[in-house]
């Protein structure tokens, strides 16, 4: 049997004594098994002494029956393999949180499982175990706020021809048994606290567009749905054959409108933070706080109905905002079904979000005639650098200028005014250049952020006769386990080492490997530190 760490793997050469640490980071978050007896890199050391095997098995009794709360008795089995290798399976508890019972359910007793190692839990970490596990209605809680007003909601209702009025209030879940206005009846009113932030950014990440919505959750709803749909731009193209104008919607089908609602509709809104809806150039991201409620997204795409908000599921419903109920994300599947590009759902249990990618983006950037764009296959001569402006020369301040860029990406104005004696009106214009040329792109403000330099300038030093493909590696072929982790880092880019070498099958100095070959070959960028750092597809050498 081979062992390697993972997400839902721990590997101890021994007992340690912070094994119920371990133990109840597995009960608050997934599966998973501790392997006494294997040392990190999977080599079976064995517990071989019947005098300790007995020990540990005491200490264990001990750590089950007397260290943590609630007894997790029901979820924890523990034996020892023909290895001599002792193996302690644990299921996720269904009375989280799990906490040493002598520190309590504080983030000092209560711990949870993150990538390949447990960590502390926040308070509000905390908080939202006690809540999903025992069932907590955030919209049948009575409201602070009592001298509520619905003159928007009564508005549209009448212009719908909907019943709601007074009369309705207790049957809908706005009132309660007596009469005090609920948590839902506060969503639905005039006084409404929750904000929805909305932006639209430039490819500098500044703000092109910046707004709040508030009010009733129902006018909220409205105003995005509008805005977002101003937003939803469609390109058309007659194709020299057959002269049949073909139409792109930015975001095809209702999966725009399809990820906002289910924002709307399932968002914690006991969390202290904001529904999102950011634009970019080339996607949309959709942000609601609440991972997700009784469930996981297997079961969610496989058409397992979850609420956490079911009464305003059932208004949104009355309003004519949902058609189906749970056909959200399968609506979204099917908008993208033909594409070759696809949504993100992105999933933890802090937030949820959707990232739909904008389809004429790609129609831009991507589908430019060969003699222009030799990203696909390096221009069929070879003539041609692969990127959209390989043909554009630079002259010897834009490469150096480029040059410091790459030795420091964070560099700013006045340091590159010093570092090439030029001065500050020469770099600015020729950083402007650079950046219409696509060679560089700036990322985050002018402060505190930094350059990227393009893969276009980086082939072009490298390759500057273009007589390969027009990208680097373009005619490189890549290998089973290459695919492997692409596909992965595709659906995860914040994946880490230990999740690849679960998800792959395969050795940690493997993956390893690989994922060095893969940057060599520019397929994969590392952006930030190797904990908090995400990687980078470079969709233009490769298409998976």
């Amino acid at each position: 049997m081979k062992y390697i760490e993972s997400k839902d793997v721990e590997l101890k050469v021994s007992f340690v004594n912070d094994l119920d640490k371990e133990i109840i980071s597995f009960l608050n978050s997934n599966d998973g098994t501790i392997y006494i007896g294997v040392d990190d890199n999977g080599n079976v050391i064995g517990i071989n002494s019947d005098k300790t095997k007995d020990d540990i098995n005491l200490k264990i009794g001990n750590i089950i029956s007397d260290a943590i709360y609630p007894n997790p008795r029901d979820f924890i089995d523990f034996k020892y393999n023909e290895e001599n290798v002792l193996v302690i399976k644990i299921k996720k508890g269904n009375k989280r949180p799990y906490y040493l019972k002598d520190k309590g359910p504080k983030s000092r007793g209560t711990y949870i499982r993150v990538g390949s190692s447990k960590r502390p839990a926040t308070e509000e970490e905390i908080l939202s175990m006690i809540m999903d596990t025992r069932k907590y209605s955030y919209e049948k809680e009575e409201s602070e706020e009592q001298n509520l007003h619905f003159d928007y909601a009564k508005m549209i209702s009448k212009s719908k021809n909907i019943d709601f009025d007074e009369r309705s209030f207790l049957s809908l879940g706005i009132l309660n048994k007596e009469n005090k206005y609920t948590n839902l009846g506060l969503l639905i009113s005039d006084e409404n606290p929750i904000v929805v932030k909305f932006a639209k950014y430039d490819n500098k990440l500044d703000f092109l567009i910046k707004k709040e919505f508030t009010g009733s959750i129902i006018k909220i709803t409205d105003q995005i749905l509008d805005y977002a749909e101003l937003l939803n731009t469609t390109s058309a193209i007659i194709p020299n054959v057959g002269g049949m104008r073909i139409e792109t919607k930015s975001f095809p089908g209702k999966s725009l409108r399809e990820a906002i609602i289910n924002a709307i509709c399932h968002a914690n809104y006991l969390k202290p933070s904001n529904i999102k809806i950011e634009f970019y150039d080339d996607r949309v991201e959709i942000t609601s706080p609440g991972g997700i409620f009784d469930g996981d997204l297997n079961l969610i795409l496989k058409g397992y109905q979850t609420f956490r908000n079911p009464g305003l599921v059932r208004i949104l419903a009355l309003f004519d905002y949902i058609e189906n109920y749970g056909k959200g994300l399968k609506r979204i599947q099917e908008a993208y079904s033909k594409e070759s590009r696809k949504y993100e759902f992105d999933v933890n249990d802090t937030f949820f979000r959707i990232i739909l990618p904008d389809l004429n983006y790609k129609n831009i950037n991507e589908q430019k005639s060969d003699n222009e764009n030799g990203n696909k296959n390096g221009n069929e001569n070879g003539n041609e650098n692969g990127n959209k402006n390989g043909n554009e020369k630079i002259n010897k301040i834009e490469e150096e200028i480029l040059k410091e860029i790459s030795k420091n990406p964070s560099i700013n104005l006045d340091e590159l005014v010093s570092l090439t004696n030029k001065g500050k009106r020469t770099i600015s214009r020729y950083l402007k250049e650079l950046q219409n040329k696509n060679y560089i792109i700036r990322e985050g403000s002018n402060r505190k952020g930094k350059w990227i330099v393009n893969i276009a300038y980086k082939n072009m030093n490298e390759q500057k006769n273009g007589n390969e493909n027009g990208n680097k590696n373009g005619n490189e072929k890549i290998n089973k386990i290459e695919e492997e982790i692409l596909k992965e880092i595709s659906k995860n880019p914040s994946i880490n080492l230990d999740e690849l070498v679960s998800l792959t099958n395969k050795g940690k100095r493997t993956i390893s490997r690989y994922l060095k070959e893969l940057q060599n070959k520019n397929y994969i960028i590392r952006e930030g530190s190797n904990r908090k750092g995400k990687w980078i597809i470079n969709k233009n050498n490769i298409k998976l």
